[in-house]
């Protein structure tokens, strides 16, 4: 580290090292700054006068850094501020060019600034923060002209570089802002996700608060500060059924509104969106607040016991006159509700409780905080809601659920596992599914919609959306949606490939758009048919057919249909109409049956071509061809599995992926070069985007070449073990769960050296992985014991278990007679307890005991009281039972718990 600690230079340095190295070393060269810093951190002996690395952190990650304001600049207003400060002619050439579109502002400004600003700055850490929390105090561009004038003044052409995308709130790093908090602290971006505050993150960790360095799941909760909420996976029905077997799950209708949580301090309300933003002005902050919309009925509502609450739900748009809630479709914004509107006001749709009373419930089991939720806040109706749920007792009951919230017009339901916790800002494998519709094959109608325009992405450097339309009459088409999901990669590539040659950038007779225009148009006789599907039919005026489809996906090309062939503008009103409840709604379910148990039980699609047909995309699985030097064993693993091997590791050495796949197809595998719904693994020797995208989805099992790898050298392929996993489905992660601890330890398999020496380095951490937890919960303990003993053995072999006790030697025995028999039976005495499961406090560990055992009778028991408040603490809630020692023995010997009286020493 720099002895230039304060210097904004040194930041920028790091920055622009970061900035251009290869993609491998940016991480490594974070690292070594966050390794340095915490050196230089630790110099100062004095733990009050240790500088923070917060200063520094809220701008390497300024997307994250809620404590200052927003600026309000966007490129072209920030612009114009450097053009004002630098007292530049707009009429320049190269202020011009500094104003026209470009990659990036900072890149732009840079040749404006030499021979304006110093060579050298000598701004500091601090100056910075402090300029650019002036500059969200002050608003837009005249405060940050007057604050850019001094940057400009002391800070050079690269500082100024830096300056502008921290402003802009995008540095380029080629690093994410979660994974530079990682290379900061492991447990960094689990923090921030339960308060979304950097500094309460940075100080919880320098601090070394108690559960900063051990906690993995729950996070820390602070109450008003907002939490990321935990999200739903999405769940295709025909997953279901395996989860119902392993575990209980209970429903809860999917309500279609915005997600809020509510914080309550005891006299202060917070409103914060999905996204964290504080709405508390318009639903109100106390309940005599003029206008608050919400909180002066919330207020009445919150049980008397509870003094500090936080709920997480939906704020749902609550319709007086049709007593229903209005859907987002409906167009109705909660929170530009206001008071005095007569027909429609805010109701709070609640579904879990965070934090009560000072305590975190995050890891709190749902079902737990289910049953709290309805003792600390009651319902009203059109104002709070619980969340109906309903505990799912089968297969059947999950189907007969499903098509209740199907008559119901709603949007899906949502299942929860009992046991699971609430992890903020997760989705993949927490026990939360959504189950929707138009997840499940052949329940939702389709549409066949002609392509009628392109949009293109930022850079303009190919099409990434469509314009969708249907038929109004011969030869005119009007827009209904615009469409970006739903093909990979290769595909969007392909049909980029195929439309570009006939995109205009003219408008076309026939095409009408409406409001939404495109950036190219295709003639229809040069365009291409999609089939689509979505949730709902929703009428829009940014269309032409005066509807869209809500989250449309591309199903499939339809390269054998032409365009007079696409659905009409007659179909889509006939559908609309056809609603019972279309002169209410805007929207219009688009479920056309039931869900069956079939549809539980289907098996996987496999897309296939047609023959005859000429398909623009190939849907269907591209499979390796296989090598001729490859006998599969008959035996292997494999046999009849699709497995992807998706990268390779870039280290020196590393396996190809023609040897990987080959290994695959050794034990009777099939390798693939892109996984399906049905593919068994997806093998990574190093995480690339590509992998990293397939492992957010929670859908495939990715997992280490090493798993291959250790096949090849042993000659066999055994399942997956927790260190070959990088990320897991919900059942494997269960099945892992099953057979190992937390370390990766198996409950049955033998250990080895090198297995030993693996588990201690995960237990102890090192400076690679970082501190971990060293001891067992008592649930995981028990799952070994019970494993490894049996029930019957282990119930008598840890009679002990959850107690604790000290060892009383008199001053006689420790001084005089410290070598003596009694004090080694004593001694031995304590090992067999804490071999049957105790807890033996030595005289250096403070805290409250079950047991104190003596060796000696009453008579020399009168120092005894002052070593134990010496030990324990004389304020203790409950004096300890005072046995001797040989009580431990008998109960050994009984194969339970003697009677204590017989061995009670009198009370102290």
């Amino acid at each position: 580290m720099s002895v230039k600690q304060e210097s904004f230079s040194e930041l920028c340095s790091l920055l622009e090292k970061v900035h251009q190295s290869p993609v491998h070393v940016k991480e490594t060269v974070l690292r070594k700054f966050f390794q340095d810093f915490e050196r230089y951190r630790q110099s100062f002996g004095d733990v009050d006068n240790q500088p923070s690395i917060y200063p520094w952190l809220r701008l390497m990650v300024p997307g994250m850094d809620r404590e200052r304001k927003a600026y309000g600049l966007r490129e072209r207003t920030l612009a114009e501020a450097y053009i004002r400060a630098l007292g530049l002619d707009r009429h320049n050439a190269e202020v011009q060019r500094l104003l026209g579109a470009g990659k990036d502002l900072a890149d732009r400004l840079g040749p404006l600034l030499h021979g304006r600003c110093p060579a050298v700055g000598d701004l500091t850490v601090g100056d910075v923060n402090s300029r650019l929390d002036a500059i969200g105090e002050g608003g837009r561009v005249v405060a940050a002209r007057d604050e850019l004038v001094t940057l400009i003044e002391r800070g050079s052409p690269l500082d100024q570089r830096w300056i502008v995308r921290t402003v802009l709130k995008n540095l380029r790093l080629g690093v994410s802002n979660r994974r530079i908090l990682q290379l900061y602290h492991p447990n960094a971006p689990t923090l921030y996700d339960g308060a979304s505050d950097l500094k309460q993150m940075v100080q919880l960790i320098e601090t070394k608060a108690p559960g900063a360095l051990e906690m993995v799941d729950g996070g820390v909760v602070l109450l008003t500060h907002f939490i990321r909420p935990m999200l739903c996976q999405r769940l295709e029905l025909r997953q279901v059924g395996e989860l119902l077997l392993r575990d209980t799950y209970w429903l809860e209708t999917k309500m279609d509104g915005e997600r809020f949580q509510v914080h309550w301090d005891g006299t202060t309300f917070r409103y914060y969106s999905r996204n964290g933003h504080d709405y508390s002005e318009a639903f109100g902050r106390t309940p005599d607040q003029v206008g608050g919309t919400l909180t002066p009925m919330l207020a009445e509502l919150i049980a008397p016991n509870t003094r500090e609450l936080i709920l997480d739900g939906e704020m749902m748009v609550f319709d007086r006159r049709d007593l229903r809630y209005r859907d987002k479709c409906d167009g109705t914004d909660v929170k530009a509700l206001r008071s005095g509107n007569v027909d429609l006001r805010p109701c709070f749709c609640v579904y879990d409780v965070l934090y009560h009373n000072g305590r975190t419930l995050t890891t709190v089991p749902y079902a737990e905080r289910a049953r709290l939720l309805r003792n600390v806040v009651r319902e009203q109706f059109g104002f709070v809601q619980y969340c109906r749920r309903e505990r799912v007792r089968d297969a059947d009951h999950l189907i007969e659920l499903i098509n209740a919230a199907i008559d119901g017009q709603q949007e899906g339901v949502v299942l929860k596992r009992e046991d699971a916790p609430y992890q903020p800002n997760r989705r993949a494998g927490t026990g939360w599914y959504k189950i929707k519709p138009d997840y499940i094959a052949g329940l939702v109608v389709d549409f066949d919609m002609i392509v009628m325009g392109g949009f293109y992405n930022l850079r303009r450097s190919y099409v990434n959306g469509f314009l969708v339309g249907v038929a109004r009459g011969p030869g005119e088409y009007v827009s209904v949606a615009k469409v970006s999901m739903g093909l990979g990669v290769a595909e969007w590539q392909q049909l980029n490939q195929s439309l570009k040659p006939h995109w205009r950038t003219e408008p076309l007779e026939g095409l009408h758009c409406g409001r939404t225009q495109p950036d190219v148009w295709i003639a229809p006789n040069n365009s291409i048919v999609l089939q689509l599907k979505g949730s709902e039919l929703v009428r829009s005026d940014s269309y032409a057919a005066g509807f869209s489809v809500r989250f449309p996906r591309i199903v499939t090309t339809r390269a054998d249909k032409l365009p007079d062939e696409v659905c009409t503008l007659e179909e889509l009103e006939q559908l609309a109409t056809g609603n019972p409840q279309s002169d209410t709604r805007k929207a219009t379910k688009l479920a056309k049956r039931h869900v069956t148990l079939e549809d539980l039980n289907a098996p996987a699609p496999v897309k296939q071509s047609k023959q005859g047909r000429k398909r623009l995309i190939a849907a269907e699985r591209q499979t390796v061809p296989d090598l001729q030097d490859v006998s599969p064993l008959p035996d292997g693993m494999l046999r009849g599995r699709d497995v992807c091997v998706m990268s390779i590791g870039n280290q020196t050495g590393a396996p190809s992926i023609e040897t990987l796949e080959r290994l695959v197809r050794r034990h009777g595998g099939r390798a693939v070069a892109n996984p399906s719904p049905d593919t068994f693994a997806i093998v990574a020797g190093r995480v690339t985007f590509k992998v990293r995208k397939y492992m957010e989805t929670g859908r495939w099992d990715v997992v280490r070449d090493d798993w291959l790898l250790r096949a090849g050298l042993e000659g066999r392929l055994e399942p997956f073990r927790p260190e070959d996993i990088l990320t897991a489905t919900e059942p494997t992660r269960m099945k892992l769960t099953e057979q190992y601890d937390r370390y990766g330890d198996s409950y049955t398999r033998p250990i080895t050296p090198i297995s030993f020496k693996a588990l201690l380095r995960r237990i102890q951490g090192d400076e690679e992985h970082g501190p971990v937890t060293s001891h067992l919960t008592d649930p995981e303990t028990v799952r070994a014991e019970t494993t490894l003993l049996g029930v019957k053995h282990a119930t008598r072999r840890r009679l002990f278990r959850g107690f604790s006790a000290r060892l009383y030697l008199s001053k006689n025995v420790e001084e005089e007679d410290l070598t003596g028999v009694d004090a080694y039976r004593a001694q031995r005495e304590m090992l067999r307890f804490v071999q049957h499961g105790g807890h033996w406090l030595r005289d250096t560990e403070l805290g409250p005991v079950r047991y104190v055992f003596v060796t000696s009778p009453p008579d020399v028991m009168r120092d005894a009281e002052d070593w134990i408040d010496t030990v324990t603490g004389s304020d203790r809630d409950v004096s300890p039972l005072i046995l001797l020692v040989q009580w431990i023995g008998r109960s050994i010997e009984a194969g339970r718990l003697y009677d204590e009286t017989e061995f009670a020493v009198n009370d102290l």
